[in-house]
């Protein structure tokens, strides 16, 4: 199933292109924004360059993309077994990187929405999110009620330096909460300087399948299913855990195991694709760069509760939806908690069964074609 979903998620990325979407006005769009900051490897432009019309789509997708996977084959070759030939098929069609799964997911959440129009999707908005965790119960961070808020500058006159925000809640653009840090069983795998470095999980919801999601989804966990886990440890001096460390997580156990980057992915503009390597080196760090304190082989404290955390806020909040990314935070003051819910969700580079994902995400497009009519 994996090279047939490769080539159905390119198609369908095409067919979309100038559809609706859930979050972005346009699927366009959506990828125009998601793709900005992202480059393939050693090339050092931004994809979004392709997302600015349906022929440049066209050119990435039939000629520049095989062309990266020839290139990638003949850098890597014993990847086919030996042959040019083999190479090229196997990293065209079956050498996944992440940016594929994070690709299908997107493309799987956009056509899902589009098909079904699942009210779930309106939850990647996070101050309607936080209100849902509220109302049903779900932890999450907290915020605060203060209609408004006031900021200024210890040292600037004649008014400025000052910045009002509005309150969300309250009808503004702005979520107002309290600065959260780090844990003590976190704050000991980072450097002083770290951000709030949290856990990213992935649920599946098999009433995503049902052509009722909220009856299907059953009153305990069962509907929904934890498919991996990463702890994006944050760099030093960042400003959030985006510039990280991904270090895998057993679900079951929390045991951490070895991380990687994908830095190679960000490299924008000629002088950096040149120092940028093609491959990754995969998953070898064990301690964090930035003050060499162990990581891999620690464990994420109460890894069971924050499992049930996610698969009940799945089950409870948007049940209808395939697949959710949840951002945890385990911190010194809200203990565990959710900051929001990624409904075109990114694996961050965590291992999961492979298997039960292709299997999935292809009974998930037979219903949506089903739906569709072009079965």
């Amino acid at each position: 199933p994996q090279e047939r979903l490769c080539i159905y998620s390119l198609a369908l990325h095409l067919r979309l292109f100038g559809d609706g979407h859930y979050r972005s006005g346009t699927f366009q769009n959506d990828l125009a924004k998601n793709l900005r900051n992202v480059a393939l490897p050693a090339t050092g432009v931004p994809l979004s360059v392709f997302c600015s019309c349906r022929p440049l789509a066209l050119l990435f997708a039939w000629l520049l993309l095989p062309l990266a996977a020839l290139v990638a084959a003949v850098r890597r070759p014993s990847s086919g077994g030996g042959s040019l030939g083999g190479a090229f098929a196997s990293s065209l069609l079956s050498d996944w990187s992440w940016f594929h799964y994070w690709r299908l997911n997107c493309v799987l959440a956009s056509y899902h929405a589009l098909a079904t129009s699942d009210p779930g999707y309106g939850l990647e908005d996070k101050q309607l999110f936080l209100a849902a965790c509220e109302r049903q119960g779900v932890a999450a961070s907290p915020s605060l009620s203060d209609r408004a808020i006031v900021v200024k500058h210890r040292n600037e006159e004649g008014g400025l330096g000052l910045h009002a925000f509005r309150n969300a809640a309250h009808g503004g653009d702005w979520i107002l909460q309290p600065a959260l840090s780090n844990a003590p069983s976190i704050a000991k795998l980072l450097p002083p300087v770290a951000p709030l470095s949290t856990l990213r999980l992935v649920t599946a919801s098999r009433a995503s399948l049902h052509q009722r999601p909220a009856e299907a989804s059953s009153l305990d966990e069962g509907g929904v299913e934890v498919l991996s886990a990463c702890f994006r440890a944050g760099r030093a001096g960042a400003s959030t855990d985006h510039s990280c460390v991904m270090f895998d997580v057993d679900v079951a156990t929390g045991d951490i195991r070895r991380g990687t980057t994908s830095a190679h992915w960000y490299q924008l503009g000629l002088a950096r694709a040149r120092r940028c390597p093609l491959f990754s080196e995969g998953h070898t760090v064990e301690v964090h760069p930035d003050c060499g304190a162990p990581v891999c082989g620690e464990v994420i404290p109460d890894m069971a509760s924050i499992a049930s955390l996610v698969r009940e806020a799945h089950r409870k909040l948007m049940p209808g939806v395939p697949l959710v990314g949840w951002d945890v935070a385990i911190t010194a003051e809200a203990g565990v908690c959710l900051l929001e819910a990624n409904l075109s969700c990114n694996f961050f580079r965590a291992s999961f069964d492979e298997r039960v994902y292709f299997a999935f995400a292809e009974a998930l497009l037979g219903r949506l074609e089903g739906k569709a009519g072009r079965c």
